[in-house]
């Protein structure tokens, strides 16, 4: 797993929104995995690209950004957004951390729900999708413009050996991957897994867009703000 190489001093309990965020992640695993039914309420609250066309069940664009389909992955979207939220919503303060992280989710939902036009299956667009990965990469869009020479420590190829590499080369190499992994999916969408990778596509592009459009108001004024 990744992890922040250097200790960068910003706490984490006082980006409220940012602990608001994973508790509720938290939360409503809890009261998915209570479900009697046994689907972990994916019917009820999860996010269907053919009811979007047809404007239906539209509140679904935000509740399933907080809705995961087992432990592993709200364990490695939590861990991810840990790694990166503190960062963010230092810099660029309380509500606009909270927006372009709303944004971002809604908006790789959307370009997942677009990218199913074009996937030659039919149904796909009636399969549910749910997770944070959207609004989390939207994250991980802003970090690789605000803290690009951050560093982060990888295992290496054998897990044995953690290597140093920096933020921006990281994330931008994750990217890339999403962006092959987004285009082998349009062909053939069960060949990489189950995974809705335009969701982190589009979450990717609106935290990044909105990042640039942040440092380019704000400048690196955001580098000197108070850790404590």
């Amino acid at each position: 797993m990744v992890i922040e190489a250097e200790r960068d001093k910003i706490p984490f309990f006082k980006q409220y929104f940012s602990v608001i965020i994973l508790a509720a992640n938290i939360i409503v695993f809890i009261w998915q995995i209570m479900d009697p039914t046994g689907h972990m309420r994916v019917e009820e609250a999860a996010f269907v690209p053919a009811d979007f066309f047809k404007g239906k069940n539209l509140w679904t664009l935000f509740s399933s950004m907080f809705m995961h389909g087992d432990i592993i992955h709200i364990v490695m979207n939590m861990w991810f957004f840990l790694v990166v939220t503190d960062n963010c919503e230092h810099a660029m303060g309380h509500f606009l951390f909270l927006f372009t992280y709303i944004v971002s989710g809604l908006f790789g939902s959307v370009l997942h729900a677009l990218s199913t036009i074009i996937i030659p299956v039919s149904g796909y667009d009636e399969i549910p999708s749910l997770g944070a990965s959207g609004a989390i990469f939207g994250l991980m869009g802003v970090y690789l413009i605000l803290y690009p020479r951050n560093k982060f420590y990888l295992p290496s190829a054998t897990g044995m050996v953690m290597r140093k590499v920096s933020a921006g080369v990281f994330i931008l190499t994750y990217f890339i991957s999403e962006l092959i992994y987004g285009l082998i999916s349009l062909t053939d969408p069960f060949g990489l897994g189950s995974t809705a990778h335009f969701a982190h596509i589009g979450g990717f592009i609106a935290g990044a867009i909105i990042a640039v459009i942040f440092k380019a108001v704000k400048g690196d004024s955001y580098k000197t703000k108070k850790k404590s």
